[in-house]
């Protein structure tokens, strides 16, 4: 692969970084409510980032396997395993708020799984999210 075909590899993907740093993002809580409603921009398959109630810190990058974001949003406010938002708040990040319902997602709608994983291991490496393993 030439240097160029990195270079504008890169740029796309840090044009997609900056593009979902922008959106404006939803609570949970507001998220779940409209779940299955296909009303939300989150009823896609995608990337998202989770930041904490006050937007401060981006704690979390995820990306959807076989539900759209609004079903992997909802299985982090009720799920308790370490790799869910309850959980991991609960379990191992007690000195975050636990008002769970509060976090802000943002996301950002990618088709092809090989490309939401790409995206997902490129934006975990630039931001470095605590809750990311």
């Amino acid at each position: 692969m030439e240097l160029n075909t990195y270079s504008a590899r890169i740029s796309d993907l840090n044009a997609m970084l900056f593009e979902l740093l922008k959106k404006e993002p939803l609570a949970v809580k507001d998220i779940v409510y409209l779940f299955g409603r296909n009303i939300s921009q989150f009823d896609v398959e995608g990337v998202y980032m989770i930041s904490t109630p006050d937007d401060n810190e981006i704690v979390y990058v995820g990306k959807t396997r076989t539900k759209s974001v609004a079903g992997r949003v909802k299985d982090h406010r009720s799920i308790n395993t370490n790799s869910d938002l309850k959980g991991m708040l609960s379990k191992l990040f007690k000195d975050y708020p636990q008002d769970i319902d509060n976090y802000l997602v943002r996301c950002i709608e990618i088709r092809d799984p090989r490309e939401r994983t790409f995206f997902e291991h490129f934006l975990i490496s630039i931001l470095q999210p605590p809750f990311n393993k």
